[in-house]
């Protein structure tokens, strides 16, 4: 009996500590993409999508959230953009899943026409339009493009400030090990 209660203890200790590794091996996924890390409460916003709805990120609580910032004028977002078109197409079937790509041009109208020579006007990422340009600066980047992840608490976890192939599997590997946390 003794053995039996000793082994027990022992198991869940070992089980215990695996925690920390377990949220290190789903950090690793991520790790090509060289995030930084961050934490403490995203900024809160209330924005328009392109249909005139709003969208507050505290509505969206419970959901894994990717906060992309771009303007039409900025060279490596025009980059990045078909990228992040293709890890919307990758997480579509996810409901626990929200790609933004907020917009910081000075007027919205430019934003339109942008996806539509992009070919981007059936993309899944909701394209919200931030009217003051300065949101992108609370999140704590003045660069173009960055992008963050929002826990589904509303906390910050990740920055990646410049372009990234959010296209490329390692991408889609490492939003879907987020959601695994």
């Amino acid at each position: 009996m003794v053995f039996i209660a000793i082994g027990s203890l022992w198991m869940f200790w070992f089980a215990a500590s695996l925690g920390p590794a377990t949220k290190a091996q789903a950090e690793a996924a991520c790790r090509a993409l060289e995030p930084e890390l961050r934490s403490g409460p995203a900024p809160e916003f209330s924005l328009q999508d392109r249909a005139g709805q709003t969208v507050n990120l505290a509505d969206l609580r419970g959901k894994f959230v990717v906060v992309n910032f771009w303007a039409t004028w900025c060279e490596p977002c025009i980059r990045e953009w078909p990228q992040l078109d293709r890890l919307a197409e990758r997480l579509a079937h996810r409901d626990d899943v929200v790609i933004l790509a907020v917009s910081v041009d000075q007027d919205q109208s430019l934003v339109a026409p942008f996806l539509a020579r992009m070919g981007l006007e059936q993309t899944g990422v909701r394209v919200l339009w931030d009217p003051t340009g300065k949101l992108h600066t609370a999140y704590g980047s003045e660069k173009l493009p960055d992008t963050y992840f929002v826990g589904a608490d509303g906390q910050l976890v990740h920055a990646y400030i410049n372009v990234r192939d959010w296209g490329r599997p390692a991408a889609h590997h490492c939003v879907e090990s987020m959601l695994a946390r």
